[in-house]
């Protein structure tokens, strides 16, 4: 088993679906509406609004595209064929893990040349730093969650329970970690973990804002690096 075939295979099939680009066209049209409202009715909105309302839709998206070649091999039963030892098996998580990346910078581009042509014909400023800022904060974002729920998905394999852990974790959970700090009980260290080392609490809030500290990238990136050592071990005992 090649994992740049499976990747290959993975990037095809995301390039010839139509759910590919069903999403990023619902992800471009809120943005849209931003960008024609300040054109034409000088709307009180800049950039960061452009931003934001493509993760409107782009926070789940990207992560369902992410996920859908693994759940695809799991509903149809192919990952039987991929795990007949337990070298293939890490080679297999992998790539996914590759694939998911490439996913996230899809989405980053995608978001990024829609912030770059709706600014511009909007009469907005654009920051030459979200040239790297957008693709990065895409591929992080898309990396976290689509490592988790990979890892998850070794003995979770309920394709539906999976995107509703999903929706979940990326919808609901930022707001009640958000709800529990204004609880005046709670100790500071846990105020500051959850704010600075919990990408479960301010990585969806920072697809819309960009606004990245160093603890943002390193406890994403120990996290993504934990998700997928871990996955890797664990996959090799799997029984598929």
């Amino acid at each position: 088993m090649k994992i740049s075939k499976i990747v290959t295979y993975d990037l095809l099939a995301a390039l010839r679906s139509w759910f590919t680009y069903f999403s990023l066209i619902l992800c471009i049209l809120p943005a849209g509406a931003i960008a024609y409202s300040v054109a034409n009715f000088e709307a009180p909105f800049d950039t960061t609004q452009l931003i934001a309302f493509f993760a409107f839709f782009g926070s789940l998206l990207v992560v369902i595209n992410a996920m859908l070649p693994f759940t695809k091999d799991l509903s149809q039963n192919t990952i039987i064929l991929m795990m007949n030892q337990s070298s293939n098996r890490m080679k297999y998580f992998l790539s996914k893990i590759i694939s998911i990346g490439c996913s996230g910078l899809l989405f980053g581009l995608a978001c990024l040349a829609s912030t770059y042509v709706l600014s511009n014909y909007a009469g907005l400023d654009f920051d030459s730093a979200l040239y790297w800022k957008i693709p990065v904060t895409y591929v992080i974002y898309t990396l976290f969650y689509g490592a988790l729920f990979l890892l998850i998905s070794i003995y979770f394999t309920n394709v539906a329970a999976l995107f509703i852990i999903a929706l979940i974790s990326i919808v609901l959970l930022p707001s009640l970690f958000n709800g529990l700090l204004f609880w005046d009980k709670i100790p500071d260290s846990v105020v500051k973990f959850l704010e600075n080392s919990l990408p479960l609490y301010y990585l969806p809030d920072l697809l819309n804002t960009l606004e990245w500290q160093t603890s943002f990238y390193f406890s994403s990136i120990v996290a993504i690096l934990l998700f997928t050592v871990l996955g890797m071990l664990l996959i090799r005992r799997k029984d598929y």
